[in-house]
């Protein structure tokens, strides 16, 4: 076994030149400081500063921007033209078309639930495109919230397509 204790990179800093005046810290500038119970100072001043701007652009804007629809109807239209531009990522076809969305259910205060599915459990987009769908329909104007629910019954099968996805696949 090798002493190593003489032999470590040890800098000295005895007789070293001091700081150059240019490189002090400035005594005038305040300086957050860290404490371990705060943890997060940094983050939580970004955070209040992102609640700011939300707060001051929610007072400028209906939420989402554009006219509220008139009628569930209306929103539903909307929901539906979102939708039928996310597509498949291995399928040509919008999820739509496909037969993805079992439901598009609307509430009386304009929050959505849409029900689901894929092709098969194993989608490599399995875990991106629930994601994918509830921001594309959060971005509807008129729309207060999405929740998307992915579920595996009725499992998903051809006969779910739209006669416009079975032309565009060659199965018509």
């Amino acid at each position: 076994m090798m002493d190593t204790d003489n032999k470590r990179d040890i800098m000295d800093l005895s007789g070293s030149p001091e700081v150059p005046q240019e490189n002090q810290p400035k005594a005038d500038v305040e300086r957050p400081t860290v404490s371990p119970q705060e943890g997060g100072y940094f983050l939580n001043k970004f955070l209040e500063q992102d609640k700011k701007e939300d707060a001051a652009s929610e007072d400028a804007a209906p939420k989402n921007g554009g006219t509220p629809p008139a009628s569930k109807d209306e929103l539903e239209a909307r929901i539906v033209e979102a939708l039928r531009e996310i597509y498949d990522p291995e399928i040509p076809v919008n999820i739509y078309e496909m037969g993805l969305i079992y439901g598009v259910d609307i509430d009386d205060d304009w929050n959505v639930k849409i029900t689901m599915t894929l092709t098969t459990p194993h989608c490599p987009v399995a875990e991106s495109m629930p994601g994918e769908v509830e921001l594309k329909v959060n971005g509807v104007a008129g729309v207060n919230g999405t929740e998307v629910s992915l579920v595996w019954e009725p499992a998903w099968d051809m006969s779910n397509m739209s006669d416009e996805a079975r032309l565009e696949l060659g199965l018509l």
